[in-house]
């Protein structure tokens, strides 16, 4: 039976429901009434995550085509796609563009929204990662070229990106159950104290570190060690690239370049905008599984949304 303690947490996650719903009623209303503005007669409406994923896109899409609505969270993307579709105004006029996240790894499919289309690994960022970035990198920090870089951190975080996995399992599957648990907080995680940039981050010190911030220490899930070595168990050797969020792979990318080279002259910042200029490329994204199924889409509407200048 619930104790107490999962009681006071399903009211907390009760009004956090009530906010979330309130929101996306507001998105919503909120995209209905870009669909009726003169500006956008006749563009397709791409839902995405965030700004970072709008700058990506943008370079693969004609904005004279398109229109970018950014959600702000995965949940509201998926959402707003079943909220709208039966609107006759979107038409054929909606798609949404969702990092996968864990869908792959957990097997997760929307066969409901034929208008929903996941990257091919955890992110936009890692589906179009490419070893010319690596070797860019080197050749900016004057590393060895056997210097290892991105493969390496992304096994150095194992311990974070687990932890991860494990928030999005274990509140699931009580929801299922009914019991609704406010989830890990991950917000104000600092990159240079968790990892040392050489060493794998052991258990102790990444579930010390995330307990530590944003009151999580309040959660009565939060994992030990010995439950997450037994989750883990679950999930043996998956692809690094679906198990790893991009943006924890730039954070601690940053801090391992800093070890090796003794400087930091881009910050987290200027490797992203080093990443986007350098891996977005149409060569790399045509080879995607998203670009075959966005392209398709397009065909069967007789569309072509695609930016002419690089495509």
């Amino acid at each position: 039976m619930p104790s107490t303690y999962i009681i006071f947490k399903t009211n907390d996650a009760m009004r956090n429901t009530v906010l979330e719903a309130t929101a996306l009623q507001e998105k919503k209303a909120e995209i209905t009434g870009m669909c009726y503005h003169e500006a956008n007669e006749g563009k397709v409406f791409v839902i995405v995550e965030g700004a970072d994923d709008e700058k990506i896109y943008r370079c693969f899409l004609d904005e004279r085509k398109v229109t970018f609505y950014i959600a702000k969270n995965c949940l509201y993307v998926v959402e707003l796609l079943k909220e709208l579709k039966t609107n006759p105004s979107f038409r054929d006029r909606l798609i949404g563009i969702k990092d996968a996240d864990f869908d792959h790894i957990l097997g997760r499919s929307y066969p409901d929204l034929g208008n929903l289309f996941l990257t091919d690994y955890h992110d936009i960022e890692m589906t179009i990662l490419s070893n010319s970035f690596e070797d860019f990198l080197k050749a900016e920090y004057k590393l060895p070229n056997a210097t290892p870089l991105i493969e390496k951190v992304a096994e150095d975080l194992k311990s974070l990106s687990y932890l991860r996995l494990y928030n999005e399992v274990t509140v699931a599957s009580k929801k299922q159950e009914g019991i609704e648990l406010d989830g890990i907080n991950f917000n104000d995680i600092t990159y240079a104290k968790l990892y040392d940039g050489e060493n794998a981050i052991p258990w102790e010190h990444c579930l010390c570190h995330v307990k530590s911030k944003c009151n999580n220490a309040r959660l009565g899930h939060f994992p030990t060690v010995e439950m997450m070595e037994l989750f883990v168990n679950d999930f043996t050797n998956p692809d690094l690239r679906q198990l790893t969020r991009g943006h924890d792979l730039v954070y601690a990318l940053q801090v391992r370049l800093q070890e090796l080279s003794g400087n930091d002259p881009w910050g987290y910042n200027g490797l992203c905008l080093m990443l986007r200029s350098r891996c977005c490329t149409w060569e790399k994204f045509e080879e995607t599984d998203l670009y075959q199924h966005l392209n398709i889409w397009m065909e069967e509407r007789d569309r072509n949304l695609w930016n002419e200048k690089v495509a």
